[in-house]
């Protein structure tokens, strides 16, 4: 049978909260398709099974104001630990905002009034993106490394001012550059398609390369995408072994 006493009903809300700011900022549950009770109840879930299975120690708190710090520290944790896991999400959105607007499929947003602002390509490499991590076990990665962050960092320890911001630069720079390094085999040949339309422009003005234009640059970037497609998911696995693994010694670290 098992007891909950006050500090430990306190240390599953602080671990609540933890929890909650990760998968808030975390693409695949921040998004508005996911309810906003789903996250609640899912973080609800996770921050009770966490302090059973990672046998954490219920903190004693003596007053409100001391809750409220406490609970500021837990979001703050959560936020910055699905920041540095976010990134690796944007860099794959960054490559299929990249990829659309160069192949002429950026304009497919206005037929999708209901989704947000964001191109086609950008949500399935987001998709993609997610299956490949889920495939990868980057769940198990998500829920041991919440674990080991309550053994390094005990529920209202997190110190804010304790974190390096050089690392978060150096990982907002890295992810642009790696999806612009993915979207490369699609812009190299709509930089060639357009060098060839320039050229037959100048040599045959006769042409329309207005009218031609636009659908020679999609059937060009999509063919190019689909015959580069498995390249990408192997340079996508590859570094989100390494990423998941930069992820665990990070949140246990903090």
């Amino acid at each position: 049978m098992i007891l909950l006493d006050t500090n430990a009903l306190i240390s599953i809300l602080l671990i609540f909260l933890r929890v909650f700011a990760f998968v808030f900022m975390v693409p695949f549950f921040g998004t508005f398709f996911m309810p906003n009770f789903v996250r609640i109840y899912f973080s609800l879930a996770i921050a009770f099974s966490v302090f059973l299975w990672g046998d954490v120690e219920p903190v004693a708190v003596t007053s409100t104001l001391q809750l409220l710090g406490m609970a500021l520290q837990e979001v703050l944790f959560g936020f910055f630990a699905g920041f540095f896991l976010r990134l690796l999400f944007d860099a794959i959105f960054v490559a299929g905002e990249v990829i659309a607007i160069h192949t002429g499929l950026g304009f497919l947003m206005m037929f999708l009034p209901q989704q947000p602002q964001t191109t086609v390509l950008a949500g399935f490499s987001t998709l993609m993106g997610s299956t490949l991590f889920l495939s990868l076990g980057g769940a198990e990665v998500v829920y041991t490394g919440l674990v080991r962050s309550l053994e390094s960092l005990p529920p209202g320890s997190f110190d804010p001012y304790a974190l390096n911001g050089k690392v978060f630069l150096s990982l907002f720079y890295e992810s642009f550059s790696f999806g612009v390094k993915v979207a490369l085999p699609v812009l190299i040949a709509s930089l060639l398609t357009n060098i060839i339309l320039a050229v037959v422009n100048r040599f045959i003005p006769q042409i329309n390369v207005f009218m031609v234009g636009l659908p020679l640059q999609i059937i060009v970037g999509l063919t190019v995408l689909m015959l580069s497609l498995p390249l990408i998911g192997l340079v996508l696995v590859s570094h989100m072994r390494e990423y998941m693994l930069d992820f665990l010694r990070f949140i246990a670290s903090s």
